[in-house]
């Protein structure tokens, strides 16, 4: 009881801190104005919107399952795409906007009964994207710190991707964390001494196959440019013109800001981080929020998708 009254605490906290950071970032902006921008946008400019977050989740599925069979798991592209969708559905109501992963390593773990190489492959995937992500950045960040004559906005992306290396070293030298958990004690724990040796094992496979290391960081930054285009996408039915170089710095820092489980869907959190760098990139306080509120509603109009999915999984034994 007192566990789930933590839980409900925590949940609340986090909407409170999203409905707190939507009225600070809008509680001055003539919505009036938003809603006069929003109403003129350049329509043409969604459909290739929809089609890239189509063939976003095909890239993320197929990246997932060159995971799970270099591990030995062997589930079909379709199941894996579904099973992407539905996690993009739930994301909107568990906190942050990897929320879904649960879903993710839940529905793998219970069709092919490895709960730990489901968890391992949801993991390298989502790290394969934050360093195609945080990488992406951090190159793009040469240029805008040029632009904006700004050295610190460099220095931001650098220190997240050096964080992202030593842990990627970590993880494959498997001794730092060893140690951890022996400073912890927690080693002395069978089931964590289990999961661990698992899941360092599967890594282990990860590792030690340079193709597919090859063909994962390709796809992955092949969806992290998509991920960018979209917003830029957005941005033109917005009438609002910025070089792609903003994006390309821009959109990776706001998905870690939103990734952090502090608020629903990162509600609050997305928003603050288009108004804040995108006035550097020179849209107007009107233009930032709308691409904002834009953005949430593409997603959200796509997430529904998994909804669908969701629904017709839970009626069906097949599914």
């Amino acid at each position: 009881m007192n566990v789930l009254k933590g839980k409900s605490i925590k949940i609340l906290l986090k909407i409170c801190l999203s409905g707190g950071l939507m009225y600070l970032l809008y509680r001055a902006t003539p919505l009036q104005e938003i809603l006069l921008l929003m109403a003129n946008i350049d329509v043409r400019y969604l459909i290739p919107v929809f089609i890239l977050l189509f063939a976003n989740t095909v890239l993320s599925a197929l990246k997932w399952r060159q995971f799970l069979l270099v591990d030995g798991v062997d589930i079909p592209l379709a199941v894996l795409t579904k099973t992407y969708l539905v996690g993009s559905f739930c994301n909107m109501f568990l906190p942050s906007s990897i929320g879904g992963d649960y879903y993710r390593i839940y529905d793998i773990a219970r069709r092919s009964k490895e709960t730990v190489r489901s968890a391992a492959s949801v993991f390298a995937d989502r790290f394969s994207g934050f360093l195609a992500m945080i990488t992406l950045a951090l190159m793009s960040s040469v240029i805008v710190s040029w632009r904006i004559d700004n050295v610190l906005f460099f220095i931001g992306p650098l220190c997240i991707f050096v964080l992202i290396v030593a842990l990627m070293i970590a993880l494959y030298k498997e001794t730092p964390i060893r140690f951890f958990l022996r400073l912890t004690r927690l080693n002395q724990l069978s089931v964590v001494a289990r999961v661990t040796d698992k899941l360092f094992l599967s890594f282990q496979r990860y590792g030690s196959n340079p193709r597919l290391l090859i063909k994962i960081m390709l796809l992955s930054f092949t969806f992290q440019l998509s991920v960018i285009a979209v917003s830029f996408l957005l941005a033109l039915s917005l009438k609002a013109s910025v070089p792609f170089f903003y994006f390309s710095a821009f959109i990776p820092l706001i998905n870690l800001m939103e990734a952090l489980p502090i608020s629903i869907f990162g509600i609050g959190i997305r928003d603050a981080g288009y108004v804040f760098f995108f006035e550097w990139a020179g849209l107007t306080v009107i233009q930032t929020r709308s691409l904002a509120i834009l953005f949430l509603a593409v997603t959200v109009c796509y997430s529904l998708c998994g909804g669908v999915i969701f629904i017709r999984r839970f009626f069906s034994s097949k599914e």
